[in-house]
């Protein structure tokens, strides 16, 4: 089989259509050649001559005035193949002589030498996706060539990447894609510290999809995640990336860093909840405890719940941040109460409605100061 690029279809069509019409035009000459025998010797004579016509347009044109009305057949006309650029046409042979160069080392099975014709191509023209999908089709024809022959256009295409520019954003993808596949991350982690690649959020979601730790991320597909997040600046997932390796620290300095706000953090806590986490944020990071609990009931993070109070408990930090929590009226501590209840926490939930029933009798007491006596005369 054959394949050409969408883009030089039309122009196989024209080269095709203008062969036509000099073939037509040959036989057309031809045919006037016989019945008017001297027309050919004046045509020669015309084009040796000293005052010969400037073009053979030119010629032509005289040869149909001298031909006119030939037994009555009235004006002759003769189709002329109008070329207006030649290099153009020549520059479109020449490269779609060069995309059957590449049929045929496919069809060879020589993937390697396809590979590097293609991103070797003259001015970069068949490093298009057309030619990637060729080496799809044929990798999904023959399952059992190692690398895959879609895999080693892939790496050629990247280590070209110096003579040409950087692949745009859906050939990246689909390089990531399929070195994933096939397991080389090798590859690239090195197409990404070379910038070989367009990044995009849709090529980190990948990386970042293609994790499969349990819990802590510690693997280099998490890692080259964080790195293309950070390249496109996307600083929201690259703090729950660092989150989700276990970077606590820098996930909170890199939000505080870039301004993304308190909101953000509290966003972390509920996609990626932890008493880690949790404990972080209210014990270094001011925030109220009420705010927190809150958060994690709100997403039913039960587990992270008890366990934040539990360890705030244990290392009697639970009275401090409760007596410093500025978000009383906001939330609703009967909630919290009755979750610890319900999971057999009662000295904690004993504490928490003491906590609360002391804070509501201040709060009242602060209240009654505040109005008036109506009994008091002006």
């Amino acid at each position: 089989k054959q394949w050409y690029h969408a883009e030089f279809e039309e122009t196989r069509r024209l080269l095709l259509k203008k062969e036509e019409m000099k073939e037509s035009r040959t036989d057309t000459m031809q045919q006037l050649y016989k019945h008017v025998p001297v027309l050919k010797h004046m045509l020669e004579g015309l084009q040796s001559a000293d005052n010969a016509p400037s073009s053979f347009a030119e010629i032509e044109q005289l040869a149909r005035e001298a031909v006119e009305n030939v037994n009555g057949s009235g004006p002759l006309y003769v189709e002329v193949y109008d070329d207006e650029d030649p290099a153009k046409e020549k520059e479109a042979e020449q490269k779609l002589a060069y995309i059957e160069q590449l049929d045929e080392f496919l069809r060879e099975e020589d993937y390697k030498t396809a590979a590097i014709h293609a991103a070797s191509s003259p001015g970069g023209f068949l490093r298009t996706m057309t030619t990637l999908d060729e080496f799809r089709t044929v990798s999904n024809e023959d399952d059992t060539v190692v690398p895959s022959p879609l895999f080693t256009y892939c790496a050629t295409l990247m280590a070209t990447v110096p003579q040409h520019e950087p692949a745009p954003e859906d050939q990246s993808y689909e390089c990531v894609a399929v070195a994933l596949s096939e397991g080389r991350m090798d590859n690239i982690a090195q197409w990404i510290a070379n910038k070989y690649l367009t990044l995009s959020r849709r090529t980190a979601d990948l990386l970042l999809c293609s994790c499969q730790c349990r819990g802590r991320c510690d693997c280099e597909s998490g890692t080259l995640a964080i790195a293309v997040y950070r390249d496109i600046a996307d600083y929201t997932m690259t703090v729950h990336s660092l989150a989700r390796q276990g970077a606590l620290y820098r996930a909170i300095h890199f939000a505080k860093s870039h301004e993304l706000g308190d909101p953000a953090l509290m966003d972390l806590l509920g996609k990626l909840p932890s008493v880690d986490l949790a404990a972080l944020l209210i014990l270094e990071e001011g925030f109220h405890i009420g705010e927190v609990l809150e958060c994690l009931l709100v997403n039913h993070n039960d587990s992270v719940f008890i366990g934040l109070l539990k360890l705030l408990d244990d290392n009697n930090d639970l009275r401090e941040v409760l007596v410093a929590d500025g978000s009383h009226e906001r939330v609703q501590w009967s909630d919290f109460i009755e979750l610890c209840l319900s999971l057999g926490e009662d000295g904690i939930a004993e504490e928490i409605q003491a906590f609360s029933i002391s804070h509501e009798a201040i709060a009242s007491a602060a209240a009654s100061l505040d109005q008036p006596d109506e009994n008091i005369e002006e």
